[in-house]
């Protein structure tokens, strides 16, 4: 295995084990519709369970959202490891915070049949939790990477014309 697909593979780890324990945390620490300071002027600590997805769109379709976290883990897997890309760091590692995030979420859809989420911003309407920032940030991280990469092969392919 190369240190790149070992960086996706540390990333990927990293942030469902940093989602699975902060949710452990919440539920064991927080009651539903509790509102704990945090960070205070930033976000408080506040359980829910979100039944559905992007703050409860889709409640009720439990099954739906696992087959479209399902296919969103196989989709990362198979491009990380038979895309056509050039297996770039920025890339990877947004790849790597896309996948812990899915299979955060996943997790929880699976065994409670919702998702925890328990940071809340400040004036905010939404509540999320470190998977949803892994995927909000790994979409940002790969999109980048995936710009980065088709330069390379345009340069690449330009060098290789002339």
């Amino acid at each position: 295995m190369s240190v790149r697909y070992l960086l996706f593979w540390l990333v990927t780890c990293i942030v469902f084990g940093l989602d699975r324990s902060t949710k452990v945390w919440a539920e064991s620490h927080l009651s539903l519709g509790e509102s704990v300071v945090g960070i205070p002027g930033w976000f408080e600590w506040s359980l829910y369970h979100n039944p559905g997805a992007a703050g409860g769109l889709f409640s009720g379709y439990v099954g739906v959202l696992i087959l479209i976290s399902l296919a969103a883990v196989v989709g990362i897997l198979l491009y990380v490891y038979k895309g056509a890309h050039d297996r770039n760091l920025c890339l990877l590692t947004g790849l790597g915070l896309l996948l812990g995030g899915a299979l955060g979420n996943l997790y929880d859809r699976i065994v409670y049949h919702h998702v925890i989420d328990f940071i809340n911003p400040i004036d905010a309407t939404y509540i999320y939790n470190i998977a949803d920032k892994g995927i909000r940030w790994g979409l940002y991280l790969s999109l980048i990477g995936l710009w980065l990469a088709r330069r390379r092969v345009a340069k690449h392919n330009q060098n290789m014309v002339s």
